[in-house]
């Protein structure tokens, strides 16, 4: 077979789109390979169920993503006992089962990804006692949860960590009260003082896409003056001080209008330690890129009646 790569002492079979386009293999014949220590296949065409992709006792990275037709549930893993590295990306629907179909190799993983299978369910916190898990991206699947169930003995070595919107505080949740705010993002500022790189910078600064859901009872139209009202979520750093705060736009939101940008609108930070105070030397850095204007003295998204009238007067003062 061909790209079957021999690296120190280590069996890799790399079955890509390149290979099996245009050409049909045997899947079976890597049955032989006994001894196989990583497997790795890349956007194949291979279409159907194959038992023999999880039968190798020596197994310790098992890379099989974008492989859309390939038909496999969590438990057909229960096998690799010593599987270390789970990369299962982009494997949409046909990549099934209940994230604690993974307890068994509770002792050796180390990294899982499982990204982009949204038929895989469970919650999250059953790897919560996994000893050496560093790396855990859910993304984009059904997994449950909630991110203030984080207590300080759980995911003991975990490095990072990425949540579907299914999870309560997963990337691009969204709240149905703005009174729960708060303990979400005491969740997130404990969990990054115990472990600082836990998120990528985009999704920490953004607030991981948050905002206030459209079938909350607070939420209403925002067609004023080109201003929508401040809806979602950002968290705010100045120096080593943490806050967050409600904002008309995220980050990366496109802009109708060259101005639009202009008048994106915050509320007051929440700060979740003492803050920046004017003896700082942050205090500028303060002044200059977190004040607000129209929202000020607003530490929450104003009602409907209170957001027309801090329009009517932004336009006075204009």
């Amino acid at each position: 077979m061909k790209d079957t790569n021999i690296v120190m002492g280590r069996i890799q079979i790399q079955i890509g789109m390149s290979i099996l386009a245009n050409t049909t293999h045997d899947i079976n014949i890597i049955s032989n390979f006994r001894k196989l220590r990583a497997l790795t296949i890349s956007r194949s065409p291979m279409n159907g169920r194959y038992p023999v992709l999880f039968n190798f006792p020596l197994l310790e990275e098992l890379d099989l993503r974008g492989c859309g037709n390939v038909r496999f549930d969590l438990d057909m893993l229960s096998g690799l006992h010593l599987l270390k590295d789970l990369n299962l990306k982009l494997n949409g629907p046909h990549c099934t089962g209940d994230l604690r179909s993974l307890r068994v190799l509770r002792d050796t993983l180390e990294k899982v990804n499982i990204d982009s299978c949204p038929n895989i369910r469970g919650n999250f916190m059953d790897l919560a006692d996994f000893p050496h898990l560093k790396d855990l991206n859910l993304y984009d699947t059904s997994i449950s949860g909630d991110i203030r169930g984080i207590g300080k003995n759980d995911f003991p070595a975990l490095e990072t960590l990425k949540l579907p919107k299914t999870v309560n505080g997963g990337v691009g949740y969204k709240f149905h009260s703005v009174s729960d705010v708060p303990s979400f993002m005491q969740a997130i500022y404990l969990l990054i003082r115990r472990t600082p790189g836990l998120f990528s910078d985009y999704h920490l600064e953004n607030a991981f896409l948050w905002e206030l859901s459209k079938d909350s009872d607070q939420w209403y139209d925002w067609e004023y003056d080109g201003l929508p009202p401040p809806f979602k979520l950002e968290c705010v750093r100045a120096g080593s001080h943490f806050g967050w705060r409600w904002t008309s736009y995220h980050a990366d939101d496109d802009f109708d209008d060259e101005d639009e940008e202009d008048r994106c609108q915050a509320c007051e930070v929440n700060w979740l330690d003492a803050g920046p105070n004017s003896k700082s030397i942050h205090f500028a850095d303060y002044i200059d890129e977190l004040e607000t204007e129209i929202f000020r003295g607003y530490t929450q998204p104003p009602t409907k009646d209170e957001f027309r009238q801090l329009l009517k007067q932004g336009k006075r003062k204009r």
